[in-house]
């Protein structure tokens, strides 16, 4: 689950459970009811998930204390069995309402997206399975997932929570269903969606962009394209007429220099032959009489 050498601590008297859940980066789990995980019927289907349950089971009840389990092996177990019940127990009616105190003092965190204005997000899955993917935090107002923020570690690093990185938290712990059986059960606390108009638009000296402006160019092309009837792009013009992009000279593949109509000193000719692309398929320009195309209208 979460558990590494580093959040180890063999001399604790706590509960084990309430050790676990002090764990930096164990915010979001809540602790499980001892008489939930004794019932044995809550426990089905788990035996063959980990390895030593019984003695992972004997060691999240604190049957058998710390000192007897030092191998870091079941310590890990214990933890992947403990994330496992704890999927189970968080869509109950008592597993809600402890999700429920934590969720009012956002303790699952905000979310990232400005326009959210801080609003509280739930814990969530991507897959039901154990060793999967990491956990990831659902906010009920852009209905969106993120990557929950970094753990900054003892040494002040920051351990990464996606990847499956040695501090990650499982998504199995809370599963697909949690979030929104949570948002059901206290319906109350669904927000208002966003406006239509909430989205962020960028802008470059105060007019929008045109999301033209990030196409790419075909042809493998390393300069974009530009499709605005030859109006200069970076580096180079696009011909009007066979689309075809040009940094030679900076013009366009009909020599049809920048401030310049067709006249003398131009050939008038699409310059195709020189490309790849060599079937400019426009006869708008001619070598003895060049007319006027849309790229001087």
């Amino acid at each position: 689950m979460a558990y590494n050498e580093d959040s180890s601590n063999s001399g604790h008297d706590e509960p084990w459970i309430q050790w676990f859940c002090g764990l930096k980066g164990h915010e979001m789990f809540c602790q499980v009811e001892r008489a939930y995980i004794e019932d044995g019927f809550n426990l089905y289907g788990l035996r063959a998930c980990v390895s030593n349950f019984s003695d992972c089971l004997d060691l999240i009840l604190d049957r058998i204390g710390p000192e007897d389990s030092d191998d870091s092996h079941l310590t890990q177990s214990a933890c992947t069995l403990y994330g496992l019940i704890h999927a189970r127990y968080i869509v109950t009616t008592h597993g809600l309402d402890s999700m429920y105190n934590k969720y009012a003092a956002k303790e699952f965190g905000t979310c990232p997206l400005v326009q959210c204005n801080g609003q509280p997000v739930l814990p969530v899955g991507l897959r039901d399975e154990i060793g999967v993917d990491t956990a990831k935090i659902f906010c009920p107002k852009c209905k969106s997932v993120y990557q929950p923020p970094p753990i900054r570690s003892r040494s002040g690093h920051h351990s990464s929570n996606g990847g499956g990185g040695g501090g990650a938290v499982d998504g199995a712990a809370f599963g697909t269903t949690f979030p929104h059986l949570f948002l059901m059960t206290f319906n109350n606390l669904v927000p208002d969606p966003l406006p239509p108009n909430s989205a962020y638009i960028p802008r470059v000296f105060g007019f929008r962009v045109n999301r033209s402006a990030h196409r790419q160019g075909g042809g493998g092309s390393a300069h974009p394209a530009l499709s605005n009837n030859g109006r200069r792009g970076a580096g180079g013009i696009v011909c009007a007429a066979c689309g075809e992009y040009d940094v030679d000279e900076g013009c366009c593949r009909r020599r049809l220099t920048w401030g310049r109509r067709p006249g003398a000193g131009d050939n008038g000719r699409c310059r195709g032959s020189r490309s790849r692309n060599s079937s400019c398929k426009t006869s708008n320009f001619d070598s003895e009489s060049p007319k006027e195309t849309s790229v001087w209208k």
